[in-house]
């Protein structure tokens, strides 16, 4: 499913008027998708002058890119050797239980019957 960088959303409402089921709106003048009503069809991400409606993989790179900025950024702030260490630990903590969470969602999906 497409979604909206709205730090690069400039709000200017060209993805609502091309989008064919009306699943683009305006929240605190940026563009959100509804997922419930997507279709995957992509004239968003085409229509966007500021390329700020992203494709699912071009999702994940942003969102790695992002979170490695993040660390990288406390890092620097970290004073000695040993806290850079244990703040990369307890980084890898944290991601290794989010990995968990989506495991353990996707299983629970699968076992849903409709």
């Amino acid at each position: 499913m497409p979604w909206v960088n709205k730090v690069k959303c400039v709000s200017c409402k060209k993805c609502i008027k091309k989008c064919p089921v009306d699943a683009i709106y305006m929240a605190k003048g940026k563009a959100l998708i509804e997922e419930g009503k997507c279709i995957n069809c992509g004239k968003c991400i085409k229509i966007c002058p500021v390329k700020a409606i992203l494709k699912d993989k071009d999702v994940v790179k942003f969102k790695i890119y992002e979170n490695l900025k993040s660390a990288k950024n406390s890092l620097e702030k970290s004073k000695n050797k040993r806290a850079k260490k244990r703040l990369i630990k307890s980084q890898l903590r944290q991601l290794k239980r989010e990995q968990e969470i989506i495991r353990g969602t996707i299983k629970e999906l699968k076992r849903i019957k409709l």
